[in-house]
């Protein structure tokens, strides 16, 4: 078996616990006790500030496209031609199945005498169908 490896970036993880430090700082002067800082902050920083504590209006834009594009055009057609159909053809072809079965249903009664009579029927009725066809 092999040991699992792993290596160390030191000029990686230095450079990001130092920005993590210095934010956690600043955040700390900012609002440990009561000052104007951050309001003069925001109100300097105007549009990007409201941008940024929106979260750049990412879940609105997520809402829009899934709610009103994903749904509303894709999935909304797909599940009507799904439900009127698919389902409709399956249910239009087991509605005509036990119809007919329904309709036939006579003719298995287990009397040879019955299925002789249809036999024998069949049998003259193509045979004249074949003469009449034949005598043109």
């Amino acid at each position: 078996m092999i040991p699992y490896e792993s290596e160390f970036h030191w000029n990686i993880a230095i450079p990001s616990i130092l920005i993590a430090i210095a934010g956690i700082s600043i955040a700390a002067l900012m609002y440990m006790k009561e000052t104007t800082i951050p309001d003069r902050i925001a109100k300097s920083l105007k549009g990007f500030y409201t941008a940024t504590y929106n979260k750049f209006y990412i879940d609105e834009v997520y809402l829009f496209v899934t709610k009103k594009i994903i749904f509303n055009l894709i999935s909304r057609p797909v599940a009507w031609f799904d439900r009127h159909i698919v389902d409709g053809t399956m249910n239009l072809i087991g509605n005509t199945i036990a119809r007919v079965s329904f309709l036939i249903k006579g003719f298995q009664s287990g009397q040879i005498q019955k299925y002789g009579v249809i036999f024998v029927s069949g049998v003259l009725l193509l045979a004249f169908f074949f003469m009449y066809w034949w005598s043109k």
